[in-house]
């Protein structure tokens, strides 16, 4: 009896032990499984994160090009923009090459005239409404944005007719100060009252959309005089800045080629230029945007405005 009892007790601690060696080696694999896929998502971001740099340093490398072409220009008041919409240095070569291959990724950029703008720090009220008014927006809501923007730069306390100063803004849901004083980017914009994103950057074109929006983000600055390029402005600033009729002159002439002689507030010479490049890395799944406003001078080229991570 006692040998039965004891193979029992045998076998029961057998079984215990069998169950405990089960238990250990279920959280063994638990613990190698739980290991190795931390091992494989600490690669991924790894990867992921070397990637991003990459196309981050292709989009710098992307400015670096642009600034270079700028810089290379010696009659700055040749600058002109082609028929398709591109700005040109060089007369010799109407089809710059702004795209390029480098390391596994590539990078392209490109370059507009902020001299060719209508600059919101020293417009009136009247050009800034007909901008507006030009990108779709009607006689009320322009002259409101028109407003709101005058308010925003100037230094009193004062409404503009349709206009907006810090009591409005402390009055929204999340409430800020109306800074009194000039924009540093156009995107400070978005800040001002009746501006949307829609307006500023334009709406895609649907049937589910009320009213569709040009933009105005091209013909707007912060940087530059009174005075704009007329080799580079599109119609809308020039009909702003120097009436319809003079536009319209302007656009023939620059139709036969650069136009060489100024008219009103118009100018031959840039100062101010906006870069944006785009990085891509090698299969194309991740990009980066970097922004870059520069003043070039005679002297020396530098930059004003800067973003590294810029989303359009």
């Amino acid at each position: 009896m006692s040998c039965g009892r004891e193979n029992m007790i045998m076998n029961k601690n057998g079984g215990v032990a069998l169950i405990l060696v089960i238990w250990v080696t279920i959280i063994l694999i638990a613990i190698v499984a739980e290991f190795s896929y931390s091992m494989r998502t600490e690669i991924r971001i790894t990867q992921n994160f070397k990637e991003e740099e990459e196309a981050y340093q292709l989009a710098l490398a992307g400015i670096e090009y642009a600034k270079a072409e700028i810089r290379a220009v010696e009659v700055i008041q040749e600058v002109f923009v082609s028929e398709e919409g591109m700005l040109i240095f060089d007369r010799d070569v109407l089809e710059p090459v702004r795209t390029k291959k480098l390391g596994r990724g590539s990078f392209e950029y490109i370059i507009t005239d902020e001299d060719g703008k209508l600059n919101i720090n020293i417009a009136t009220q009247d050009q800034l409404q007909y901008t507006f008014i030009e990108s779709g927006l009607d006689a009320d809501e322009a002259a409101a944005i028109a407003d709101s923007i005058i308010d925003w730069r100037d230094t009193n306390d004062l409404h503009m007719l349709n206009g907006a100063e810090e009591d409005y803004y402390r009055d929204l849901d999340e409430p800020y100060s109306c800074k009194d004083g000039p924009f540093d980017s156009i995107e400070e914009l978005l800040l001002v009252k009746g501006m949307t994103e829609e307006i500023l950057y334009g709406s895609i074109v649907n049937e589910d959309e009320e009213k569709t929006y040009s933009g105005v983000v091209e013909s707007l600055t912060v940087n530059g005089s009174k005075n704009i390029n007329v080799n580079t402005a599109p119609m809308v600033v020039m009909e702003a800045v120097i009436g319809i009729n003079a536009a319209e002159n302007i656009i023939l002439q620059r139709d036969a080629g650069p136009v060489s002689e100024i008219t009103g507030n118009g100018k031959l010479t840039s100062e101010f230029f906006t870069i944006i490049s785009k990085g891509t890395n090698a299969d194309g799944s991740i990009k980066r945007l970097v922004k870059a406003v520069v003043h070039n001078r005679s002297d020396k080229m530098e930059i004003i405005y800067w973003n590294d991570n810029f989303i359009r």
